[in-house]
């Protein structure tokens, strides 16, 4: 039982921080404090340490030797590395979700988009921030192929932190919601390449959107 308490405590402290480094409390870049963490959550170090170290290998804390532990930050080849491993995982997890169960993926998607333009008119940007990860969840998770999960799992926090980052950007949000629209329109339309297409310019920022005009140098360290 004291060993069960003990893993609860770690998933909860791992949880928490990772929650903090998503929503850039901890910004992209900063130096990580185990006094400040500690202070902030009422948390022992000893689970302290074992979440940064599962974050570490999830990608999302690095550490640098005699300097400390530190939010990740990316170059622009990471990040150009970075989204189009998560266009081709997520474009083909999506045909997979598409042939197996079309109607249920465009019924679960048209319920997110609901919740987003809800989110957007009332002005609650962390909700529809979450929503739009949600979108993306959703293309992923009816594929029913463990193997593209997982691998969309690696980089989802990431994305995640990088489109909080972009938040606060309204034109970006209303451009966002828009091109959510679209892909959900293909996918009632029964037109899978149109899907692929709009996943591409909504992902890839050489085709233009998403990324297209917004403050990517604020996430963005040169190497």
């Amino acid at each position: 039982m004291i060993n069960d308490n003990n893993d609860l405590k770690k998933d909860i402290v791992y949880r928490r921080i990772k929650q903090l480094i998503v929503s850039c409390y901890f910004p992209m870049g900063s130096k990580l404090s185990e006094t400040i963490i500690e202070k902030k959550l009422h948390a022992n170090k000893a689970p302290i340490r074992d979440a940064l170290k599962r974050l570490q290998a999830e990608g999302l804390v690095k550490r640098r030797p005699k300097s400390g532990t530190y939010v990740f930050s990316l170059s622009n080849q990471d990040l150009i590395d970075l989204l189009n491993f998560r266009f081709v995982i997520e474009s083909q997890a999506t045909i997979l979700s598409f042939d197996k169960q079309p109607q249920k993926l465009a019924q679960n998607l048209r319920t997110v988009i609901d919740k987003m333009k809800e989110d957007l008119e009332t002005n609650n940007i962390r909700d529809y921030l979450d929503q739009d990860s949600n979108f993306h969840q959703t293309l992923v998770s009816l594929c029913d192929n463990h193997y593209f999960i997982e691998s969309y799992k690696l980089v989802s926090a990431i994305m995640d932190t990088a489109r909080n980052f972009l938040g606060n950007n309204v034109n970006h949000l209303h451009r966002s919601v828009i091109q959510h629209e679209d892909i959900l329109k293909a996918v009632e339309n029964l037109d899978i390449g149109k899907v692929v297409e709009l996943l591409r310019e909504h992902i890839l920022p050489d085709y233009g959107a998403y990324w297209k005009g917004s403050n990517l140098n604020g996430i963005i360290t040169r190497k």
